[in-house]
């Protein structure tokens, strides 16, 4: 089937989890997925649907999720563990992504788990999704967390427009959060530090882009940054932004953008001023960083909001005024000659 558009919307069932998921039996009629944990008997508390697990060094561990499909046709679902991570919205996330881990973390738990690429289940009828976990041998203070994600390998159509040709094709995605701890109950401090600024883009736009680093086994809530950015030694403020409400992932690292919203970088050395607060803490950062004139100059060209100047011909300017200068001359000359007839 030809379609003259499809649009892919990634519906992520509890995939920001608050604190870490409201609910992991996911559930969706219109396309006849459900997707819930079962809780083994390490599990820390049973007043939660995710995965909240204490382990011990070198044990194994398998998981089961139930995969329902209560569609009247198979489906397939494609499955993954991830580490959780931080995006640049300040939102922890479970699935794959090309967001980091700080070099704190104990493990990936993407590395430790074994578990099938993808799984069929038979109309009205369901699977259990086995993921094997290998715990290092090590201890560790705080949680190790990530997720399961199970994602719908078709998109399912869910409106079409014949008079447009438009097609809105949906695939939904669903993740359980998995927490790892070594210790029923222990109180991590909490660690942070900006470890670089750099000069860089977001979605094609100029950003300065301050790299935070949690180097703590814990999440930080709650999480609110006021960042300005001023020349080194000035106390002019060229760009500031300010943003609440965050969240960032255990052992992560957050990459905070500053938008300069269509601005062209200018190369010179600034100075980050950045504050930072969680639930339970306050830090404060300053730091001096560098912008080169390469650097500037190819991000501007690649930035799609900066309207780019081709570059202005002064010959044009001689080549005016020499010709208002000759217009004028003729006139003048014109003027004097009948002045003289008469």
């Amino acid at each position: 089937m030809n379609f003259k558009k499809i649009g892919l919307l990634f519906v992520a069932t509890a995939m920001t989890m608050t604190p870490l998921l409201s609910t992991a039996n996911a559930e969706d009629n219109s396309v006849g997925l459900r997707v819930s944990a079962v809780l083994p008997e390490n599990q820390r508390s049973n007043d939660i649907s995710y995965f909240d697990l204490l382990v011990k060094p070198k044990d194994e561990q398998t998981l089961i999720v139930n995969v329902v499909n209560t569609s009247n046709k198979p489906q397939t679902v494609n499955t993954a563990v991830s580490a959780a991570k931080t995006n640049i919205n300040g939102v922890v996330e479970y699935a794959p992504s090309k967001n980091k881990l700080d070099k704190s973390a104990p493990f990936d738990m993407a590395k430790i788990a074994t578990l099938p690429k993808s799984v069929e289940i038979p109309a009205n009828s369901s699977k259990k999704l086995e993921v094997k976990l290998a715990i290092p041998d090590k201890n560790w203070d705080g949680v190790v967390a990530g997720g399961i994600t199970v994602t719908q390998a078709e998109a399912t159509q869910s409106n079409s427009n014949k008079k447009s040709g438009v097609t809105i094709r949906n695939r939904y995605a669903y993740a359980i959060g998995v927490l790892l701890q070594t210790k029923q109950d222990s109180t991590v401090a909490e660690k942070l530090n900006l470890a670089k600024v750099t000069a860089g883009q977001i979605d094609a736009r100029n950003a300065i882009i301050s790299e935070l680093h949690n180097t703590s086994e814990t999440y930080l809530k709650k999480v609110s940054v006021t960042s300005k950015v001023t020349r080194v030694n000035s106390s002019k403020v060229l760009y500031e932004s300010k943003k609440s409400d965050m969240k960032i992932a255990p052992s992560s690292i957050f990459n905070y953008p500053i938008n300069l919203k269509g601005h062209a970088f200018k190369a010179g050395r600034y100075t980050m001023d950045m504050t930072v607060k969680s639930e339970k803490n306050t830090w404060h950062f300053k730091k001096n960083f560098t912008i080169t004139t390469k650097e500037a100059t190819d991000l501007n060209a690649k930035d799609i909001t900066i309207v780019h100047d081709e570059g202005f011909n002064w010959w044009w300017i001689v080549l005016i005024v020499a010709i208002i200068l000759a217009l004028g001359a003729y006139i003048w000359k014109r003027r004097r000659n009948q002045t003289n007839k008469n």
